[in-house]
């Protein structure tokens, strides 16, 4: 009955505060005009519903993302028959999102009790970038995260489970196909956990029940399975609009990525130099601590794991405040690496270590951490954003740290705490529980304040005082400069009259344009295409149908004309007229 009613409880405290967080993010959804990457999600997904064929007619090599969003934008289209205010229409349905996945993990990590708040809303408030759109980021940071919570949360897994794992995973891969190298590692770990128990005994079955759920090939067969039955929508749905000599034709430019071509061991060397340069203290400090306590205990010494926390967790608090209160620039995605420290040496200090939690969660999220670095060109900025995921397991392990020690008190009298018996068994486990839980308050109030006040690719919040009135953009704030601008560039649209016989080529950052009609996209992505990219005029060799009719040169003027990109499409009988926001080249 006790048991039943501290679930109630913390069931309630949960409910209670994920609802004022999603009334508070919901509101913060209406600000903010972000002209390239948010856009850029929803027009890949967009070319798609109207028809283009994925990874012949779209050469951006993040495309597969778009298949997870494909059947949400139907959804909306469904009800919803144009693209007027589509923007703030897949704000909502990020944040739908966000919250599904915080409720499943908040479920699946029951045996964890009041702990299991704690990552559940930590995953709800972060965001990188604070782009809140369904992404290639975002996307796999979720999916990767309701993996691992899966596997780590609970000691038994049911087939069923397992095939809904593995569709989680083989989200993972869509939105970040570096995910593959992790699946295929786990796969070789339950392999190696199957060979050694059965070297150590004969019996198969005794061998297979010695085994952790977890680890079991059993396990991976079913998320295999489960992971298969996506791959055969997404073979369906990439074969359904294009042939394999289609693709194999476009695949060579698709991979040939100029914005990451470094080499493994430059990209392996910069993850760790650019950790040692924003985390410096924290790198040393976590070291030292970690050494010192290992060495004691191995010598057989009394030691006092909470002192180490204490020095580890005021070091990390000083710089989760400097990147969530005082830092310019996406403080909220560097503030979300110190507490992956903070959770390393709490498992190490701890005297029960929850290996789950540790080698199925915590380990694994730093992995992919190495893994997102190796996937973007954005350096530090994603891989810290990344660290949501061992944070998140960090503030298990440091839960469970403050649950040991406050079980640990000597039994409280009926006129309180022996003062003398608490000084003499537990003399630093109340001021390290009170800064660790400090320590959290902290992480989550920088993490609430960068969530609502920071704003990408816009003006600070205080200025986005005008509401678009029409078009994707509608229902959003921006600032009054951005608002004329936008506002430019569609009145420009309606000059040209588009249709659904037009084909639209977008020079420059403006990707909403693609959204603003019904004209097919000409481009071979809607990310920004500068004049000087080599894949222009190759892309029309390759897809000669996709020449464009329209080609809108934003924020350019004629001196445009004179550059090699002017001068091919002038040679092909293309019209040049100047308009509000940028130059026209005109071919109907």
């Amino acid at each position: 009955m006790g048991h039943n009613i501290h679930i109630k409880k913390e069931t309630a405290i949960y409910a209670v505060c994920l609802a004022v967080l999603f009334c508070l993010f919901a509101w913060r959804q209406f600000f903010g005009f972000n002209k390239n990457d948010e856009i850029f999600y929803i027009s890949t997904v967009y070319r798609f519903f109207q028809g283009d064929a994925m990874l012949v007619d779209e050469w951006n090599n993040v495309q597969l993302f778009a298949l997870i969003t494909y059947p949400i934008y139907w959804l909306i289209r469904l009800v919803h028959n144009s693209n007027e205010g589509i923007i703030l229409l897949f704000r909502m349905a990020y944040l739908v999102f966000q919250a599904l996945v915080s409720v499943w993990c908040f479920c699946r990590l029951k045996r964890f009790g009041w702990i299991r708040i704690l990552p559940a809303l930590f995953y709800f408030v972060t965001t990188p970038y604070n782009i809140n759109s369904m992404s290639y980021n975002t996307l796999a940071f979720g999916f990767v995260l309701l993996v691992l919570v899966t596997l780590a949360g609970s000691e038994n897994l049911s087939a069923p489970m397992c095939i809904l794992c593995g569709m989680f995973t083989a989200g993972a891969v869509l939105a970040n196909p570096y995910v593959v190298i992790l699946f295929l590692l786990y796969g070789v770990i339950c392999v190696g956990s199957a060979v050694w128990s059965h070297h150590t005994k004969n019996n198969w079955k005794q061998c297979q029940q010695r085994i952790p759920d977890a680890l079991k090939i059993r396990t991976y067969f079913f998320m295999g399975v489960g992971a298969f039955l996506i791959l055969l929508v997404f073979v369906w749905f990439v074969f359904s609009r294009g042939t394999l000599n289609e693709i194999l034709e476009c695949f060579e430019y698709i991979v040939m990525d100029t914005e990451r071509q470094k080499s493994f061991w430059e990209k392996l060397a910069k993850y760790f130099i650019r950790i040692h340069r924003y985390y410096t203290g924290l790198v040393y400090l976590t070291a030292i601590l970690s050494v010192v306590y290992l060495i004691a205990r191995k010598a057989g010494k009394q030691v006092s794991g909470e002192l180490y926390m204490i020095a580890e967790a005021v070091a990390a608090g000083g710089h989760i405040i400097y990147y969530g209160f005082c830092w310019e620039m996406v403080g909220i995605n560097y503030m979300l690496v110190p507490l992956t420290f903070v959770g390393l040496l709490a498992y190490v200090t701890s005297e029960k270590k929850d290996r789950y939690v540790f080698y199925g969660w915590f380990l694994p999220g730093v992995f992919y951490t190495l893994l997102a670095h190796f996937a973007t060109n954005t350096g530090i900025l994603t891989m810290s954003a990344s660290c949501m995921i061992p944070s998140a397991a960090s503030l298990v392990l440091i839960g469970q740290h403050m649950q040991a020690a406050k079980e640990s008190w000597p039994a409280m009298q009926p006129n309180g705490y022996d003062t003398a018996l608490m000084q003499e068994s537990h003399k630093y486990s109340a001021v390290c529980g009170t800064v660790l839980a400090v320590l959290i308050v902290v992480q989550f109030a920088g993490g609430i304040w960068q969530r609502v006040t920071y704003v990408w690719g816009d003006e600070k919040l205080p200025k986005l005082t005008v509401a678009a009135e029409e078009g994707p953009l509608k229902g959003i704030h921006t600032s009054e400069e951005n608002s004329l601008l936008y506002e430019d560039v569609m009145q420009d649209m309606e000059d040209l009259q588009l249709t659904r016989e037009d084909k639209l080529f977008v020079v420059g950052i403006a990707p909403w344009m693609y959204l603003n009609t019904e004209a097919e996209c000409a481009a071979y992505s809607t990310w920004e295409t500068l004049e000087t990219d080599p894949l222009i005029f190759t892309y029309y060799e390759v897809r000669p149908e996709k020449q464009p009719t329209v080609i809108y040169c934003y924020d350019y003027d004629e001196s445009i004309l004179d550059t090699e990109f002017g001068t091919a499409f002038l040679n092909k009988g293309y019209k040049p007229m100047m308009m509000r926001r940028g130059l026209v080249l005109l071919r109907r």
